[in-house]
């Protein structure tokens, strides 16, 4: 019999921003780990309940009772009504400063009031905002922890670093030069690892601890919700969190290894409203109008789901690029996007026309309203 692996990534190395194909599967966190990582956490933590990723291939007998998760006929069948990213490229530069060796995007968020762009580049810890040509404007420095950026306001955003939520101004001194100034820093209960907020509330991920904190803009805590006890299973969350811009309901992904990952829609008081499969640990999720736009790490294509729950398409980068961090831009109904683990393309954040298929979209939910009218 031959052998194959399940393709989960190693997802103590993709903390560091590393991609690595995992072999085993620690059962008591539910985390996928290549061989190093393993023993690291083995001897850290002592856990020795592992499972190996390393299937044996079934024999022609099982193999007719037998369906492959992910099977390449059902992926090419998906992927021939999928839509070319290369077909809706606008524009594209690279983050990656004339002074600086190398860059890493770990977050993107839009301003939509000037149109512009902020990246979270960990590698210089800086921060950096480009313009709608993409051409820079300023930069402020942060801490090597800081893994994540999110736009609050027209003047504002906030950043997540370590165990601190940090909120930030920006101004405009006399001389028109902007500068941008941290206000206030609050202390969380553990390691935030994304942050995103949709002008009303302020959310803060921590996948260690398994918990959604939500904060007012004053950064005073509102509500944590304890994943683990808000389904009838234990929810493991993934690397990404986005707060719906009109309802009190935030998206996240559960990596259910055993009965397939999902995108969830869980409401403030912690009901799961829906889930909707998706190939793996999501890394990404934007949002602009009634459609959710959703990276599953490892995979060169973004899912389209709508805000109930339903899969209606897939953007495809024909080029073999892995998506990894996206936001959007309401105002000009683009889709930013940067690819992390493509040698120098990690430097490139890429703008994309959404437009139109959010007019197929529209007249899409309009045309169905009507059939459903008595």
């Amino acid at each position: 019999m031959s052998l194959y692996i399940i393709t989960h990534n190693c997802e103590s190395c993709w903390t560091r921003r590393v991609r690595q194909t995992a072999s085993l599967m620690c059962n008591d966190c539910r985390i996928p780990m290549c061989d190093a990582c393993s023993e690291k956490h083995k001897g850290q933590l002592g856990h020795r309940n592992f499972s190996s990723l390393v299937k044996q291939e079934p024999t022609k007998e099982e193999d007719s009772d037998y369906t492959y998760e992910d099977s390449d006929d059902e992926e090419n069948k998906a992927d021939k009504d999928a839509i070319k990213m290369s077909t809706l490229l606008l524009k594209e530069v690279s983050v990656k400063l004339p002074e600086e060796k190398d860059c890493k995007v770990t977050g993107l968020s839009a301003f939509t009031n000037e149109v512009s762009t902020l990246v979270a580049d960990v590698e210089n810890r800086m921060l950096k905002l480009f313009d709608n040509n993409l051409e820079l404007k300023w930069t402020v420095p942060v801490t090597r922890d800081c893994v994540g950026v999110t736009v609050v306001s027209e003047k504002s955003f906030a950043t997540i670093a370590g165990k601190k939520l940090q909120y930030w101004d920006v101004e405009t001194n006399e001389d028109e030069t902007i500068v941008p100034k941290m206000e206030e820093e609050v202390e969380i209960n553990h390691t935030g690892f994304a942050v995103h907020s949709n002008g009303k509330y302020i959310g803060v991920l921590m996948s260690s601890d398994h918990q959604v904190q939500i904060f007012h803009l004053s950064c005073d805590e509102m509500q944590a919700i304890d994943l683990k006890t808000i389904a009838n299973r234990a929810i493991t969350p993934g690397f990404t969190l986005l707060l719906d811009s009109d309802l009190d309901r935030f998206y996240i992904s559960d990596r259910d290894y055993v009965n397939g990952t999902k995108l969830l829609s869980v409401s403030f008081t912690g009901e799961v409203i829906w889930e909707c499969p998706v190939p793996a640990s999501v890394g990404g999720i934007a949002e602009c109008d009634n459609l959710l736009f959703v990276v599953s790490i490892g995979y060169a294509k973004i899912h389209m789901i709508t805000k109930d729950g339903m899969d209606v398409g897939t953007l495809v980068s024909d080029e073999g690029k892995l998506p990894f961090h996206i936001c959007t831009q309401p105002l000009e109904k683009t889709l930013i996007v940067s690819h992390n683990f493509t040698g120098s393309d990690r430097n490139i954040i890429r703008v994309y026309n959404l437009e139109e298929i959010l007019y197929e979209q529209e007249k899409f939910e309009k045309d169905d309203e009507e059939i459903e009218l008595p």
